[in-house]
């Protein structure tokens, strides 16, 4: 190709599927040279867009009940004692089998950091407070985010309630927590 026919290529490419012409130059410099073997396998660029349906598998309920019912649940090992929230199909410490349990939405902030911008659709109100919570009766953390109009006052310790968002889909951005008064 010529150093013309190259450069057309590229601006081609380039507006086909959205990547700079410095990306294709580096990354299709040897390609457009012409130097390997004619047999070799002819890389070219392109854009994937995969749409399709997935399953949440052994932890269907948990979202569900989100979605359905404003609930949260945890799974609790009747071997171990061990409740999860996440909840977990299986115990990872005996292997058993896990029952559902409904769990209360409380619990108590382990650690947490103010967030002062995000670029996450999902989230309502910035700036805002990103947490890892133990809620009552489970003994995992599950990270949530806490929407208070003071982020000053947020610290380890600090008591909070499950709110569910008026619109929910089945998926773990359906509920943030909200302080509880002391």
């Amino acid at each position: 190709m010529t150093p013309e026919e190259k450069q057309k290529w590229y601006e081609a490419q380039s507006r086909r599927i959205g990547v700079s012409i410095e990306q294709l130059q580096k990354a299709f410099a040897k390609e457009l040279d012409d130097t390997g073997p004619v047999g070799a396998p002819l890389e070219v660029p392109d854009e994937i867009t995969i749409k399709y349906k997935y399953s949440l598998g052994g932890q269907s309920r948990f979202f569900r009940e989100i979605r359905r019912n404003k609930k949260l649940y945890g799974a609790h090992c009747p071997v171990c004692g061990i409740t999860f929230c996440p909840p977990r199909q299986d115990c990872n410490r005996c292997y058993g089998s896990t029952e559902w349990v409904e769990l209360s939405g409380q619990g108590t902030v382990v650690t947490c950091c103010a967030v002062y911008f995000t670029n996450s659709s999902f989230i309502k109100k910035i700036p805002f407070v990103c947490a890892l919570v133990r809620l009552d009766g489970t003994d995992f953390l599950i990270l949530g985010n806490i929407e208070m109009d003071d982020i000053t006052k947020a610290r380890p310790g600090m008591r909070v309630k499950t709110r569910f968002r008026e619109h929910r889909e089945g998926s773990i951005t359906d509920f943030f927590f909200e302080t509880i008064p002391d």
